[in-house]
């Protein structure tokens, strides 16, 4: 079945996170015989032909702050433009990353009846309380929860990043009155695995490699403190941070550990180079909070490292990834911060670096779990479903 689809992203066209994790599931869903307009938020100037992966781009240019009434504005010019794109171009279904794109789905689907996918990504609103950046009490946050709850209850079909928001959603109080009957797929954070794949030669020295963003989630001290260890046992081990933001926060790290710069490298890295300068290192590693709202998060770094064949240190209640991770034999799982852990993540770091087993055993978790050509068939199956329902389901 052909559909005419308008996927709301609430990120620029040009970002990394839109050019890896929209577009190649927008260019798989194209191929399959829809018609993909893509609508987003746009917080820099940029070209005017739009990304080459759908049929149809329709750019908002994004407020900045984070005031509730900014959001609200943004809210109202999104759905006046799908409004007016779902009017236009005869769109069949309304697929919204994320919450701000699944309020405004939301209004349209009250205003023309067009139904809506809510992509969730993970529970926003316990993010920023588990960051320490809200309260529960905090008006955003209820407004939000407030949303959410509509939202779940309102959707054609919910989308989630990982089995443990999945069952969340299903068991939970605060969550199931509105979501236990409602469908709900899962589709983790995927690469296309031609564009990160492994490599042959690799660089001379053994490196433990992170990239991405910093901050908020991510555990730079004890990441820190895992190399130090690894370096006691591998004296040539490299430290490599893919971040261009990074070097400042890094130093400070250092020195607040009391880890020598010494074999540690920070440098920016552009979507284009980052395949092959993860597949050029050894070890990739991502340790985060462990907080509630985890459970429901996929992080695309670590799905990259294992389809470039990096073994990963990861720690314990990350989404699905922890387990996966042990099932797989692809890399070694930190069960909590104490020392003891991080010592024994440097131990592991310091033999996987050298594990042809786990090597290949990290790009069988990749092909098996985070290829976006399995991600894209979810999504097929999720539209076939909404545009499409039994008489059950009707």
């Amino acid at each position: 079945m052909t559909a005419r689809i308008l996927y709301l992203s609430p990120n620029g066209a040009g970002t990394a996170l839109v050019r890896s994790q929209v577009l190649p599931y927008l260019e798989g869903l194209r191929r399959a015989g829809h018609v993909i307009h893509l609508l987003t938020f746009e917080r820099a100037a940029g070209g005017e032909a739009g990304p080459p992966a759908v049929d149809g781009w329709h750019p908002i240019r994004a407020r900045r702050g984070g005031h509730l009434l900014v959001k609200v504005l943004d809210i109202a010019a999104g759905a006046l433009t799908a409004l007016r794109v779902v009017r236009g171009q005869r769109i069949g279904l309304l697929h919204a990353r994320s919450y701000v794109p699944a309020a405004i789905a939301w209004i349209v689907w009250r205003l023309t009846g067009t139904p809506f996918v809510f992509d969730m990504r993970g529970f926003l609103g316990e993010e920023y309380v588990d960051a320490g950046n809200w309260t529960r009490r905090d008006i955003r946050y209820r407004a939000l929860r407030f949303a959410e709850r509509r939202l779940l209850r309102d959707a054609a079909e919910v989308v989630v990043l990982t089995a443990r928001a999945a069952e969340r959603l299903r068991s939970e109080p605060a969550y199931a009155r509105y979501a236990q009957d409602q469908a709900i797929s899962v589709v983790p954070c995927a690469v296309a695995l031609e564009r990160f794949r492994p490599r042959p030669t690799r660089r001379a020295d053994p490196t433990l490699v992170y990239s991405g963003s910093l901050g908020m989630w991510y555990l730079l001290d004890e990441m820190i403190r895992v190399y130090a260890y690894a370096r006691e046992l591998v004296p040539d081990l490299r430290l490599l941070v893919l971040n261009r933001d990074a070097p400042s926060l890094v130093r400070e790290s250092l020195a607040r550990t009391g880890v020598p710069e010494h074999g540690v490298e920070v440098r920016g890295a552009s979507f284009d180079e980052m395949p092959e300068l993860l597949a050029g290192s050894h070890v990739g590693i991502a340790l985060l909070k462990q907080v509630g709202s985890k459970l429901g998060s996929s992080p695309i770094k670590v799905a990259e490292y294992l389809a470039c064949g990096l073994p990963v240190v990861v720690n314990a209640a990350l989404g699905d990834t922890d387990e996966l991770v042990r099932a797989y034999g692809a890399g070694h799982v930190v069960e909590s911060y104490a020392e003891k852990d991080l010592r024994a993540a440097g131990a592991a770091v310091a033999r996987l670096a050298t594990d042809e087993r786990a090597r290949a055993n990290a790009r069988r978790l990749a092909e098996d779990v985070f290829d976006v050509r399995a991600a894209v068939d979810v999504y097929l199956g999720v539209y076939r479903r909404v545009l499409s329902p039994s008489p059950a389901m009707a």
